[in-house]
């Protein structure tokens, strides 16, 4: 008898560790994936003698996490003829921005056989439900006379929100 106990015993706790075992499972959250990728392109541009002039250049692609949760940015900025390196930054529903800064690597692929560039391309978690990211850059151009401040953006909504 006291073989038959124990190998009941043994039967219901290996029972109740998948029972166990298969509720964690589906009570786990599933893992973020992400949306497709949206892209972003914007060119400054600038005029000096009647003619159109190319002072920076943000390009890339922002990606939304279904779960609206966290977000991947792919995202270069480039220096074309500004007079300084262009300010390119973006902003999670109008209260967290962070800027993307020159890294001294020349993208001749993405920026042409412009100036350096920066960039930023992995995925950052947020601490609430990204609504939107507003991506943006600005750059000054100087003419040889006037210094003008040229600057684009986009606004992006979370299509999971």
């Amino acid at each position: 008898m006291t073989g038959r106990l124990r190998r009941l015993v043994r039967v219901l706790a290996a029972s109740c560790a998948m029972t166990v075992v298969a509720v964690t499972a589906a009570a786990a959250p599933a893992h973020a994936e992400l949306g497709p990728p949206i892209p972003v392109d914007i060119q400054l541009t600038s005029s000096a003698g009647g003619y159109q002039v190319q002072v920076g250049r943000l390009v890339g692609t922002i990606q939304f996490d279904y779960g609206a949760s966290a977000y991947y940015l792919s995202l270069v900025v480039c220096r074309q003829s500004a007079y300084a390196a262009p300010d390119a930054r973006w902003t999670v529903n109008e209260d967290f921005t962070r800027v993307i800064s020159q890294d001294g690597v020349s993208r001749p692929e993405i920026c042409g056989g412009h100036g350096l560039s920066g960039a930023v391309e992995r995925g950052f978690s947020y601490p609430g439900l990204v609504q939107k990211i507003r991506v943006s850059i600005e750059g000054i151009h100087f003419d040889g006379s006037t210094a003008r401040r040229v600057s684009g953006g986009r606004e992006f909504l979370n299509p999971y929100y």
